[in-house]
């Protein structure tokens, strides 16, 4: 199995930041829905989708040659087939999606985080080139998490068998990430709240998972594709509205 570089989760500097630009996008993302109060448990519960409506544009922070730019807009557009949301690439440093490729790290914000950082800085890094193994699977996996999805691994209902003391080794020696770094990328669940769907092993959001690292039995490869779960996922956050008002989540 190849090993597929970590997708760090990044954070923001101020949380309450993050949930009042997540509610104010979107009244359904809050938490809370009987008071409404901004609270340390209502920014980690709430959820950071997009307005249906809202126009996601999306801009290249660095100046990558063509061939790469194409690349990653290629994949990026394969989301666009299953969402109301339109995705417009624009000239400029401007988007609402802010991509940087020359960096070492695959990273995104989560859905309306990326409103919360400042307009000068990224909100979405791919350093995967389009000759990597990984690239297809890379590009895919860090636009699901600008539409707001994450890491299914940490689903509540993942369960995963994972031999921890291995998963510490074996990422501090690849990666250099520390014990607390292995902790918030891999051991630590998201709130019920913040999920849509049962536990799905084919989501693109799914990190691969080495039998190595688990009971010996357990693993998870590399997906490259869209799992029917992911596209029922943002089918149904982003319907497609229809010329008679209604709407509809796509197959």
């Amino acid at each position: 199995m190849h090993t597929l570089k970590p997708c760090l989760l990044l954070g923001v500097n101020d949380p309450i930041a993050s949930y009042r630009s997540a509610i104010n996008e979107n009244p359904k993302n809050m938490a809370n829905k009987q008071t409404g109060k901004v609270s340390a448990r209502a920014t980690a519960l709430n959820t950071k989708f997009w307005n249906p409506s809202r126009t996601l544009t999306i801009s290249f922070m660095d100046n990558p040659p063509a061939a790469l730019k194409d690349a990653i807009k290629a994949l990026i557009r394969e989301w666009a087939d299953y969402i109301s949301l339109p995705l417009v690439f624009i000239e400029g440093k401007q988007g609402i999606i802010r991509i940087k490729t020359a960096t070492d790290q695959n990273a995104s914000q989560i859905g309306t985080d990326a409103l919360a950082i400042d307009a000068k800085e990224p909100t979405l890094f791919i350093s995967s080139r389009p000759t990597d193994f990984d690239f297809r699977t890379v590009v895919l996996h860090e636009f699901g998490h600008a539409l707001g999805l994450h890491h299914e691994h940490l689903h509540p209902d993942a369960n995963i068998p994972w031999n921890k003391a291995k998963v510490y080794e074996e990422y501090a020696k690849k990666w250099g990430m520390d014990k607390n770094a292995v902790d918030l990328n891999l051991f630590t669940p998201i709130s019920e709240a913040s999920t849509i769907t049962d536990y799905d092993k084919t989501s693109i959001m799914h990190y691969p998972v080495e039998k190595e690292l688990t009971d010996g039995r357990f693993e998870v490869p590399m997906n490259t594709e869209l799992s029917h779960h992911d596209k029922h996922i943002v089918s149904h956050l982003y319907p497609v509205e229809h010329s008679d008002g209604g709407s509809c989540e796509r197959p």
